[in-house]
């Protein structure tokens, strides 16, 4: 499990993107989405990332939001890489892509309605793809609860391009879901969390304790 990329999301403060890039991370997460409980504006988002090592990446997450507030936020950051949570379309991918040509889009989809034809539809305008799962309010990561692992298995064997695990991910099951799923990355929020979007050392070690042994 050493060569699997791992993203922290759902970092609400300099304290926690401090605490959790002392581990061997690759990114975290910083979420623009407007109804969610993890929500920072631009300020602390640029205070977290000033802090950051140079070997973490920042990802900034949106769902359905408009394009020029997309690219604003990015230039604005100094961000590369952004993971889209909504209805986005291909099109829409496509014109944030025209804008901004070195832009790296991650785009999420639940893993109960993901298919091989989907990916295959948006894999010329995304560079990665997300499986989580959706909670019973109709709300897509952070929420806790597990994705399908058969279906995300049936998408790595099948896509072209990287899949990252997310969805109810915890020091509990981690080495269960890589080794049945075999994904790119994993992606881990409410996981390692001692309340929403405060997280936790204790669970940061025990994670890695978990990937390392």
């Amino acid at each position: 499990m050493k060569n699997i990329k791992i993203k922290i999301c759902g970092i609400t403060s300099v304290y926690d993107s401090r605490m959790v890039a002392q581990f061997p991370i690759h990114a975290i997460g910083l979420n623009f989405v407007k109804r969610s409980k993890r929500r920072i504006n631009i300020k602390t988002a640029k205070e977290i990332i000033d802090k950051l090592p140079p070997l973490v990446e920042p990802v900034l997450i949106f769902e359905d939001e408009k394009i020029s507030e997309v690219i604003f936020l990015c230039e604005t950051l100094g961000v590369k890489t952004i993971q889209l949570h909504g209805l986005e379309t291909v099109t829409y991918c496509q014109d944030l892509k025209r804008y901004n040509g070195f832009l790296k889009i991650i785009k999420a989809l639940p893993t109960k309605d993901a298919s091989a034809v989907q990916l295959n539809a948006y894999k010329k305008v995304c560079d990665c793809f997300l499986l989580d799962s959706y909670d019973r309010k109709n709300l897509m990561g952070g929420t806790g609860k597990p994705s399908d692992w058969n279906i995300a298995q049936d998408i790595v064997s099948k896509s072209r391009l990287p899949i990252i695990l997310a969805g109810g991910l915890n020091p509990h099951n981690i080495c269960a879901a890589v080794k049945r799923v075999k994904p790119y990355g994993i992606d881990l929020n409410s996981g390692v969390e001692s309340r929403i979007g405060k997280k936790d050392k204790s669970m940061m070690d025990r994670l890695f304790e978990e990937l390392q042994a």
